[in-house]
């Protein structure tokens, strides 16, 4: 799927654009239905024999709760119905293997993860909201796939943003074509937009900077480009007022989003600063063949000269598994010297 959108606070626009990535209004057919109500008829049984207190909002969860209603209401047989639904309102195969639905223990975890969007104790009840209700199903798909903790935030890494700042300051007449910058696994965007304020804080508006982000899911991009999150309108709000600036000065660099995957093969022109931040070497992507794949990608990305940089100060617990010095390693094989950098790791590319 080719996927890219250039950023935009336009609402009605933003709406447009997702009708052509999701499915409107109900989605409800005959095989969808049965799943359903079969699923309707498994609660009924589990309600019956279920001996402790009913799930409510706001209800302790116990491991008992939990290995109960494991027992005789199997998490797998409510996910199956669920990622039926939400690939029924998608144009594109959702990416559900990162998300609450396929790691919760129990059908109890998953209600406790989303609230507010679920909740009955009954699945059948909310999936035939959700089945008859575009914007709810919409909703809950945007908090499945962008949870309020997931990622997304400004100023996550304060200390390699006032380290580029310097860096770009210094650089800024060199780019007489305009800098070309790309967020790397972007999420959300909010690194991406930020890239944007410090090219225009090292006056390196107005000269043809271009900033990109990437991403390999299409609800998260979809949420970067259009400052949309309808399962959580303080986040949204939040997120417009930070970024407004960018949108109505005519000289400031304009975010352009776009799936790609970090790991394949360059498919844009090279850029002179890649930032991959919060990914390499975490929970994540931690698989030796997955990372030499990924330095392999990122490298094929900038061009020579270009600066590749990597925070992961979330990642203090994996760098027992995944060591700085491999990262580095990893840099070397595919032609990135490795540079001192505050928070993570950078690199520079030769020839």
């Amino acid at each position: 799927m080719r996927l890219s959108y250039t950023a935009t606070l336009d609402r009605e626009e933003a709406l447009r654009r997702l009708d052509r990535l999701l499915i409107p209004g109900s989605v409800l057919d005959a095989g969808l239905a049965r799943r359903i109500d079969r699923l309707a008829l498994a609660f009924r049984s589990y309600a019956e024999n279920y001996p402790l207190p009913f799930w409510a909002p706001g209800l302790s969860v116990s491991n008992e709760m939990r290995g109960l209603t494991e027992a005789l209401l199997p998490i797998s047989q409510v996910r199956g119905v669920f990622e039926l639904l939400l690939r029924r309102g998608c144009r594109f195969p959702p990416f559900l293997s990162g998300s609450y639905l396929r790691s919760c223990a129990s059908w109890l975890d998953l209600l406790q993860k989303h609230r507010p969007q679920l909740t009955h104790a009954d699945p059948a009840t909310t999936l035939r909201e959700l089945a008859r209700d575009g914007a709810a199903r919409n909703a809950f798909l945007f908090a499945l796939l962008l949870p309020h903790h997931f990622g997304g935030g400004f100023d996550r890494y304060p200390e390699q943003s006032s380290w580029l700042e310097g860096w770009l300051k210094e650089r800024a007449g060199r780019f007489k074509g305009g800098m070309r910058v790309l967020d790397s696994a972007c999420g959300s965007g909010e690194g991406t937009y930020q890239l944007a304020e410090l090219l225009e804080a090292a006056g390196l508006k107005g000269k043809g900077g271009v900033v990109h982000g990437s991403t390999l899911e299409p609800i998260e991009l979809f949420a970067g480009a259009h400052l949309f999150f309808p399962h959580d309108q303080e986040r949204e709000r939040a997120y417009r007022g930070r970024v407004a600036p960018l949108f109505v000065r005519p000289d400031a660099a304009r975010p352009e989003f776009y799936l790609d995957r970090v790991g394949s093969a360059a498919s844009r022109e090279p850029y002179h600063l890649v930032i991959c931040n919060g990914l390499l070497g975490g929970p994540l992507m931690h698989d030796p063949d997955r990372l030499a794949a990924a330095f392999k990608g990122l490298a094929s990305r900038l061009v020579p000269g270009g600066l590749l940089l990597a925070a992961d100060r979330f990642h203090a617990g994996w760098r027992l598994r995944v060591p700085v010095e491999t990262l580095y390693t990893l840099m070397r094989a595919n032609g990135l010297t490795p540079a001192e950098v505050p928070e993570g790791i950078g690199g520079v590319k030769t020839g």
